[in-house]
């Protein structure tokens, strides 16, 4: 059955307020439109809603059993209509960020903040994976907006923004490791090295790059994070290889000592990733200040 939503509105009101002119005055609109409304309702349904008394009308009990679903409904109604009201105005609402943690524990740290400093209700799921699984999230809409480093490749049409370029640095441990005897990038090949997993495009670049110089190395630990990486570079396990922000930004970077060789090293285009259909509006609003934000 196809019943107009005007008619159990009307219901509605009919049935709390126990007087047609009450709910014509309520409504805005006549007492005849109202009692043909009334008619019409229980033409659709095959039955009596209501009976006349003196006092007005007395809902029958076929009407009792019908106000407590029609009251349901209005009530979800209106609850999604608070919610969609309070999303567009970002009161409340989850943003969902993919993002490497070589990029995310220096890069989206001041963005967050000062997005929640203005909208604290909105709220934030980080998520860190392999960037081919972190695109099949954002294309199934499970993630709302990927941080990362290029290449990243979608089958569907999404949006690429670059927000910072970085450079790459090797960085060991003083204290740690002191007969270190490094000239040029082909020494690498006599030194332990800690390195991203191979699936980082941060490290995908660097193969290749190695490879381009004819530099061959065997790194001692691979990892996906880059707290492992500073843990192991601290102990002395060997030397990391890091964005060279991540080393400025560590309490103990005076101890580091870090290898650049001139900024030849591959840099890194750090970029956000969206696909601008699936948008919310308080994605809309992160992108925003993301870009606002660019170094």
């Amino acid at each position: 059955m196809n019943t107009d939503y005007n008619l159990y509105k009307i219901f509605l009101y009919l049935y709390e307020e126990k007087s047609i002119s009450r709910t014509a005055n309520r409504l805005y609109v006549s007492q005849p439109a109202i009692s043909y409304s009334l008619k019409e309702l229980e033409n659709q349904l095959g039955y009596t809603l209501f009976y006349r008394n003196s006092k007005g009308i007395e809902p029958t009990m076929e009407a009792k059993e019908l106000y407590n679903y029609i009251s349901t409904a209005f009530n979800i109604l209106n609850d999604a209509e608070e919610h969609i009201n309070n999303l567009n105005h970002l009161n409340v609402g989850c943003i969902r960020i993919g993002v490497p943690s070589y990029i995310g524990m220096f890069y989206l740290t001041d963005v967050v903040t000062s997005f929640h400093e203005k909208f604290p209700g909105i709220t934030f799921e980080i998520v860190s994976k392999p960037m081919s699984e972190m695109v099949e999230l954002l294309e199934t809409r499970k993630l709302d907006v990927i941080v990362g480093t290029l290449p990243i490749n979608s089958k569907k049409n999404v949006t690429k923004v670059t927000l910072s370029k970085f450079h790459n640095c090797f960085a060991y441990y003083k204290n740690k490791m002191k007969d270190v005897s490094i000239e040029n990038m082909k020494d690498l090949e006599s030194y332990p090295l800690i390195l991203p997993d191979q699936s980082f495009s941060v490290r995908l670049k660097l193969d290749e790059y190695m490879e381009s110089k004819n530099i061959k190395y065997h790194p001692v630990l691979e990892s996906w994070s880059t707290e492992v990486m500073l843990s192991m570079v601290r102990s002395g396990v060997g030397i990391g290889y890091f964005i060279q922000e991540i080393i400025n930004q560590q309490m103990d970077k005076d101890k580091f000592e870090v290898l650049s060789f001139d900024n030849n090293l591959p840099d890194v285009d750090v970029c956000c990733v969206y696909i601008e259909e699936f948008l919310t509006r308080a994605t809309s609003k992160f992108i925003e200040l993301l870009k606002d934000k660019k170094k």
